[in-house]
C-alpha cells in the first residue's frame, strides 16, 4: 500500500473495533473514556507482520525459537537506518527491552550502585532501580525556550551507570550528538557504564536525526550496552522479542545471561521482527509522516491554550504536557471532567520529586479524527 492508502486506513480508525481490543489501552478503561495513556499505537497491523503470523499457523510453528536470521537482520537494519555497525556476535534475544536492561544492570552494577536517570521518566525503571535496589540519581531536565536539556551537573554527581532513555519517554527528546558526547565524557570520567534504550528510535520525527548511543563514538562504545526491539515502531510489544546489543569492551554482560533467557523471545516476535527489519513494505515510513502530523496538530492545539504548555517531540508518540494549572493531579481531573485517560506526572519521577507534578503523558498514536474528540474533550477542561 501506499503512504496516502495507509494514512486512509488510519484516518478511518473506528473506536467501536478499537474497543474491541483486549490489550491494555482500549480494554482497561470505560465505554465513555478516550484513551491516550498506554504506550500502544492505534494503528492496523503492518500487513508484512499479518502475513509472517499467518504464515506460521500454516505452519503450526510455534516451538523454541532460533535466532540466527533475526540478529542479522537487525544488524542490517542498524547500518542502512541509523549508520550503526553492531556484529551479530555481541547481540542477543531477550524477551522485551525491560528484561534487557534488567540482565545488563545485574551485570553492570550491585546493589547499593547509583544509577542516573534522566527524569522525567519510563515509570517501569523506577520499579525496576527499586526491584534491584539500585538508588536512583535523578537529574531533572531543566525547560529552556527551545526544549528540554540535561543538566549536566546533576549527571556528574556520581553513580556506576546511566540509564539512558533515547530517544526519551516521555518528553520525546532526541539526544544530540553533542549531548551524547558530553554523556560519554562525564560517565568515562566517573568509570560508569551508559546503558541505552532506544526502542523509540525508529519512529523520529521525519526531519530529526538519531545516532545511537553507541555509535557517537569510541569513547561511548568502551562502555555501552543498547537495548531495543520492533515492539514500539511496529506496535507489536504483546509478540515479546528485543534485542541487547554489546560492545567488545562489555561483552561480558552477554557471558552472563543464561541460554534460558534467549529462550524467552517468542517465535512470533522474532519472526515478524526480523521480516520488518528486513521490508515491511513502506509502514514505518507511512507512520512516521503520520505521526508528524498528530504530533503537529497537538502542538497547535498546546500552543492556543495559556494553561498548556508543551515543548513538541522529536521522535516517538508521547508528549510532555505542563497542565499544572489543574492542580497536583491533572491526570484525575482529565479523567474525571473530560472522561480521558492519561499518565500521571507524578508515576514518571522518584517519590518526593518535583519533576513530574502538575504533568501528564499524553498518547497521540490514534486517527487525526481521534485526536481531535480527544483534545476537544482535554479543551473543555483547559484553556
Amino acid at each position: 500500500m501506499t503512504v496516502a492508502e495507509l494514512h486512509a486506513e488510519f484516518d478511518a480508525l473506528n473506536p467501536d473495533e478499537l474497543r474491541r481490543r483486549r490489550s491494555q489501552k482500549w480494554a482497561l478503561v470505560a465505554p465513555d473514556v478516550l484513551p491516550a495513556w498506554v504506550a500502544e499505537m492505534d494503528y492496523p497491523l503492518c500487513a508484512v507482520a499479518r502475513n509472517v503470523l499467518l504464515e506460521l499457523v500454516e505452519r503450526s510453528d510455534f516451538g523454541y525459537p532460533l535466532a540466527d536470521e533475526y540478529l542479522a537482520a537487525f544488524a542490517d537494519w542498524a547500518a542502512r537506518e541509523q549508520d550503526w555497525r553492531v556484529d551479530p556476535a555481541l547481540l542477543t534475544p531477550v524477551a522485551d527491552v525491560m528484561s534487557g536492561l534488567d540482565a545488563a544492570l545485574r551485570r553492570l552494577t550491585v546493589p547499593g550502585d547509583g544509577v542516573v536517570l534522566l527524569t522525567p521518566t519510563y515509570p517501569p525503571f523506577l520499579a525496576l532501580l527499586t526491584h534491584l535496589d539500585r538508588p536512583v540519581r535523578e537529574c531533572a531536565l531543566l525547560p529552556t525556550g527551545e526544549g528540554w536539556r540535561i543538566d549536566f551537573d546533576a549527571v556528574a554527581a556520581g553513580a556506576r551507570a546511566v540509564l539512558l532513555c533515547h530517544p526519551h519517554n516521555p518528553t520525546g527528546r532526541v539526544w544530540s550528538r553533542e549531548e551524547l558526547q558530553t554523556i560519554a565524557e562525564l560517565a568515562d570520567r566517573h568509570g560508569a557504564f551508559v546503558i541505552s534504550d532506544e526502542v523509540h528510535a525508529p519512529l523520529r520525527a521525519s526531519d530529526q536525526e538519531f545516532i545511537p548511543y553507541a555509535a557517537v563514538s569510541e569513547l561511548a562504545a568502551s562502555h555501552a550496552v543498547a537495548v531495543t526491539s520492533a515492539s514500539k515502531a511496529w506496535n507489536v510489544p504483546g509478540l515479546k522479542s528485543a534485542v541487547l546489543a554489546c560492545q567488545e569492551s562489555t561483552r561480558h554482560v552477554l557471558d552472563t545471561i543464561p541460554p534460558y533467557e534467549a529462550m524467552r523471545a517468542s517465535v512470533p516476535g522474532l519472526a515478524v521482527a526480523t521480516a520488518l527489519w528486513r521490508d515491511d513494505g513502506g509502514w514505518l515510513t507511512a507512520v512516521r509522516s503520520y505521526l508528524d502530523r498528530t504530533r503537529r496538530r497537538l502542538q497547535v492545539w498546546a500552543d492556543e491554550r495559556s494553561q498548556v504548555r508543551l515543548h513538541c517531540g522529536q521522535a516517538g508518540f508521547l508528549a510532555w504536557l505542563d497542565v499544572r494549572e489543574l492542580g497536583p493531579d491533572p491526570a484525575d481531573v482529565l479523567l474525571h471532567e473530560a472522561r480521558v485517560r492519561v499518565n500521571a506526572g507524578t508515576r514518571c519521577a522518584p517519590p518526593g520529586s518535583t519533576a513530574g507534578r502538575g504533568f501528564i503523558r499524553f498518547n497521540h498514536a490514534t486517527s487525526l479524527p481521534l485526536l481531535d474528540e480527544l483534545l476537544a474533550r482535554l479543551g473543555s477542561v483547559v484553556d
